[in-house]
């Protein structure tokens, strides 16, 4: 399993001018750390923070109907249905004073 302790300072600054968002649940205990010392040093870094993977689109239910929950290291299913609009503080991605979903800020960003 990957341990935030495997991320060294050196690491970090590699990524302090790369556009980067991630995606994770409440429910896994990797990312968080590791975005926190990242959002110091890098003012293009988002996370949407989901308190747990459910699915949204209403094809993976229940049995009592309720939306189906993923494991907590599954937040890229959201992510790939463009369901990311939240950074970590709560409130909106903003590109050009817009809110912006995960795929049209991804869409958006040019290599430094």
């Amino acid at each position: 399993m990957f341990q935030v302790s495997m991320t060294s300072d050196e690491d970090i600054l590699k990524l302090k001018d790369l556009p980067i968002w991630f995606t994770h649940a409440k429910t896994d205990p990797v990312v968080v750390p590791t975005y926190e010392r990242l959002a110091k040093v890098n003012p293009n870094a988002h996370f949407t923070y989901w308190d747990k993977v459910l699915d949204h689109t209403g094809t993976q239910k229940n049995a009592d109907g309720t939306p189906f929950e993923y494991i907590g290291h599954w937040s890229w299913i959201p992510m790939l249905n463009d369901e990311c609009v939240l950074d970590y503080d709560g409130k909106p991605v903003m590109t050009d004073g817009k809110e912006t979903p995960i795929l049209e800020w991804m869409a958006a960003q040019k290599k430094a």
